[in-house]
């Protein structure tokens, strides 16, 4: 059984059990660009190399009319020629419990786990953020963090790369990149504001698994030894230690050092967040049906968050990008052009599965054919032809 805490904000048990559940399924201002607290370099790309620049901040409001008193800290990955005016960025939003070095995860027995740098390193700039409530990003209140005030926040970042406010760069497209319940976040923001030229979920579709529904795994961030004096209110949650190889990986496609980094750098997240989120995968799925940009949809066959028996009925099958597009094309328009790609053996965190290169090669052959940089990308904007052969 999964146990609820009783010290979580006033909310009724019912909704408390469904914030725990999403938890993992799902997990223009003017900005200032900090001076690289760490700049490194990797992968060149013809005679550029890719440079990161981290501490850059962004300044927001939690709702339209209030004033930019959060910030958002992130992480600008790029070569040179990604930095002229009218380029293309992917701006990646880790999910819950996860900061931005999720996609910037670092080199463990031999191996780089770096979508952020890898994705730069192939034509296209990236910004990773701290989603709000985690990391070096703002804590506001748990109760202030709703699933609208973050499609809010992400509008307003993205108001920032198109004005030239993320390290004096004025990107011409945005590709949003979200993972688990930040792709429910990427989702309502594409919703709301149409202001991207592309959607990439990964570690979701319209479905949220029974078995990970049953699986338990969060309490209150103040009853873990990690956030001892953290000074956080017990609406944020984290992952009960030891469940983090269970809720996200498929341990055949995951390093166990991976996951032991994974469980000691574990953040938090909001639970009115997750309340608030969760019916566009129990309720309101054909809310999707307005995002009006191509959408791609990336799972590990192995996501315990998303594959088989789900909570709505029916099962959800990973067996195969054809199949997740065939259940999951009703929930979107035309215009989305939807697409997938199911990562062989990866459970639910496809970036740090031993496979993750797979992603990486998906989401750039994407975001070339559908996104393209200063222009369309296809005359009919279609060129499927492009991907790689685990995509449908």
């Amino acid at each position: 059984m999964f146990c609820v805490p009783r010290r979580l904000p006033a909310l009724s048990r019912r909704s408390l059990l469904a914030s725990a559940l999403a938890a993992a399924a799902v997990i223009a201002v003017t900005a200032t660009s900090a001076a690289a607290a760490s700049t490194t370099t990797a992968e060149p790309r013809s005679h550029d190399a890719v440079t990161c620049q981290s501490g850059i901040r962004i300044p927001v409001a939690l709702a339209p009319g209030q004033p930019a008193t959060s910030t958002i800290s992130g992480e600008l990955c790029s070569t040179l020629a990604e930095q002229s005016p009218g380029t293309t960025v992917q701006l990646l939003i880790s999910g819950a419990t996860y900061t931005h070095d999720y996609w910037d995860f670092g080199t463990i027995d031999g191996i780089r786990y770096s979508y952020a740098r890898s994705v730069a390193a192939r034509g296209l700039a990236t910004f990773a953020i701290d989603p709000l409530g985690s990391g070096d990003s703002s804590h506001p209140a748990s109760t202030q963090i709703t699933a609208q005030a973050d499609a809010f926040v992400d509008h307003q970042v993205v108001q920032a790369l198109h004005a030239g406010q993320v390290a004096g760069v004025r990107f011409g497209k945005v590709i949003t990149v979200g993972h688990s319940l930040n792709s429910l976040i990427v989702w309502d923001e594409a919703i709301t504001y149409h202001d991207v030229d592309g959607v990439i979920v990964t570690g979701v579709a319209h479905s949220l698994a029974k078995a990970f529904a049953a699986s338990g795994g969060f309490y209150p961030a103040t009853s873990d030894p990690k956030f001892t004096g953290s000074g956080l209110d017990s609406g944020y949650l984290t992952t009960v230690p030891g469940q983090r190889s269970v809720l996200f990986y498929h341990l055949p496609d995951a390093d166990p050092a991976v996951i032991a980094q994974d469980e000691a750098r574990k953040d938090v997240v909001s639970g009115t967040e997750l309340n608030s989120a969760l019916p566009l995968v129990t309720t309101d799925l054909t809310a999707t049906r307005a995002i009006n940009v191509p959408v791609l949809t990336i799972l590990g066959s192995n996501d315990l968050t998303t594959c088989g028996t789900s909570v709505t009925g029916g099962t959800f099958d990973c067996s195969s990008a054809a199949g997740i597009i065939a259940q999951d094309a009703p929930f979107y328009s035309p215009q989305a052009q939807l697409h997938a790609c199911l990562i062989p053996g990866s459970g639910h965190d496809v970036s740090l599965a031993l496979n993750h290169g797979l992603q990486i090669a998906d989401t750039v052959a994407w975001s070339e054919a559908f996104v393209g940089q200063r222009g369309p990308a296809q005359a009919d904007g279609h060129r499927s032809g492009g991907l790689p052969a685990n995509c449908a």
